[in-house]
């Protein structure tokens, strides 16, 4: 079996595992309506996209042993331009995992560098992608991605979602191994990279490990309503009985401290209570007590 057959194995098998993540992701959003959930989909998309052109380029390559001008242009452009895009919102997603206001200077700075990325790559159509003009390209990307890794180390502790800091942990440690790799590949093989695919599936894989761990941990979906004899009988409150309608909802404390207006300590407070009343040490176990 020949390299770029091989190589395009790799794509394929990357590019299946981040589907079946990102389908995932869509179905977490639905179910969880988090912010940041939405601004990760548009990220898995833009990657998936990008991956979808190189294999397209792959098999073609593959297939026919020779890229026509024309489709070699074309998937060059949205591979580009994809890129530039990713630019600019590889920050903006960054600001969203850290919970920090993305304001300026940075707004700035950012679309400056993916403006600067798409002229490069108008510069490279025209006079072919030298390796100066490579350089620069890569230096624009990798320097804004090694940014943002360094931005998430420095506020990983602050991440309070604990699903989310694994995931962004586990990603830090897969980067530092790779994305040397990758820059040393970049320039080996501009435009047929095998490096890629590589760090793309375990990624996904990460994050579709998190994604079906929450979907498995859901309570029997049978179990929808609160019984409410069994409310009366373990004499829960109104206020209470309103924090579990929230739990049943998929709310962690800080958000039913927001939907309630009362703050994060006075609803885990409440949750204890609730779990001695019933019995319990945890919500999922909560949830079939007191469902039926």
């Amino acid at each position: 079996m020949s390299w770029p057959t091989i190589n395009l194995v790799l794509y394929i098998f990357a590019f299946s595992v981040g589907s079946m993540t990102l389908c995932l992701g869509i179905l977490f959003h639905l179910r969880k309506s988090y912010d940041w959930t939405k601004y990760y989909l548009i990220f898995q998309i833009a990657i998936t996209f990008l991956l979808l052109i190189f294999g397209l380029r792959n098999f073609t390559g593959v297939m026919t042993g020779e890229l026509s001008p024309a489709f070699n242009l074309i998937t060059l452009l949205m591979l580009y331009l994809a890129i530039a895009f990713l630019v600019y919102f590889i920050p903006y997603f960054t600001t969203w995992v850290i919970a920090h206001p993305w304001r300026n200077p940075y707004k700035t700075v950012f679309l400056i560098l993916g403006i600067c990325f798409i002229g490069l790559t108008v510069l490279g159509t025209i006079l072919g992608f030298l390796f100066l003009i490579r350089l620069f390209m890569s230096l624009i990307f990798f320097g804004v991605f090694i940014f943002c890794l360094g931005v998430i180390l420095k506020n990983l502790r602050s991440i309070k979602d604990q699903g989310v800091r694994m995931i962004c942990s586990a990603i830090l440690i897969l980067s530092v191994i790779m994305v040397p790799v990758i820059v040393i590949d970049l320039f080996i093989s501009f435009e047929s990279l095998s490096t890629i695919p590589i760090y793309y599936f375990w990624i996904s894989l990460i994050i579709l490990v998190y994604l079906f761990t929450y979907f498995r941990s859901i309570p029997e979906s049978a179990k929808v309503a609160i019984d409410e004899k069994k409310i009366e009988e373990y004499r829960i409150t109104g206020r209470e009985r309103e924090i579990i309608l929230l739990i049943q909802k998929g709310f962690i404390s800080k958000e039913i401290a927001q939907a309630l207006d009362i703050s994060t300590s006075t609803v885990n407070n409440h949750i204890s209570n609730i779990y001695g009343k019933t019995h319990v040490s945890s919500r999922i176990d909560l949830l079939n007590e007191l469902t039926c």
